[in-house]
């Protein structure tokens, strides 16, 4: 808690700064360092209580597992099967001889002849009307030509490189002050606002090969002339 809170007092006082001082950056790293070997050491310390939790569930899982099965397996001692004997009948009765009872002939019916059904009436149905189909819609009238998508970003991009000194990210300009300027700010300030008053790129590069030095095929360098070559395009 106290690395965080130092962190934050940190950069609340450079908050209202233009120039950011070169130690800001060097301390800030080495806090957010502490800060992540904390939250790493945190981890491991949950992930060994998840994992002893995760073995005391499980033995208790297969210890209920054992007692269902034996609180479901039979019995070893049979069960005797009980006979039970039949009802004693008494003697049956004599049965009375049934009486022959005289045939009957049958009766024929004569089949009742079915009358005709009566004609069934004609019904003329009127004509059906046709549908008349609806009526086409006229076209949409044509949309004015869209811009392009990126057409936003670029214009933001465009109004951060109207000022150099505002064009760099916290680390590229952290990176640029130690690599290119030597770890002066002032003089990387100065040379910044001479580039602001330079109206084209070949004027930007022949300016840094008079004030510089530099190896122009070195990464750092490339990508510092990338930002003025963006800048003009």
């Amino acid at each position: 808690m106290a690395h965080v809170k130092r962190l934050e007092k940190l950069t609340e006082d450079i908050h209202e700064r233009e120039i950011y001082p070169v130690a800001f950056f060097s301390e800030a790293f080495d806090i957010t360092n502490r800060i992540q070997a904390l939250l790493h050491r945190m981890e491991v310390s949950e992930l060994a209580l998840f994992e002893r939790q995760m073995k005391v569930h499980q033995a208790q899982i297969q210890s209920m597992g054992r007692l269902s099965d034996y609180m479901s397996s039979p019995s070893d001692t049979p069960s005797e099967s009980l006979e039970i004997p039949p009802p004693a009948l008494s003697p049956a009765s004599p049965v009375p001889p049934v009486p022959s009872v005289p045939s009957v002939p049958p009766v024929t019916e004569k089949p009742a002849t079915a009358s005709p059904p009566p004609p069934v009436p004609r019904v003329t149905l009127p004509p059906v009307p046709r549908a008349t189909p609806p009526p086409v819609p006229p076209p949409p009238p044509k949309r004015a030509a869209e811009k392009p998508e990126g057409w936003l970003n670029e214009t933001i991009e465009k109004n951060r490189l109207a000022d150099l000194k505002k064009a760099f990210t916290l680390n590229d300009r952290f990176r640029f002050c130690r690599d290119l300027f030597g770890r002066d700010e002032s003089r990387m300030n100065r040379n910044l606002s001479d580039l602001n008053e330079k109206d084209s790129y070949e004027a930007s590069i022949a300016y840094l090969r008079g004030q510089f030095g530099w190896n122009f095929e070195d990464e750092t360098v490339a990508e510092f002339v990338a930002v003025l070559e963006k800048r003009f395009s």
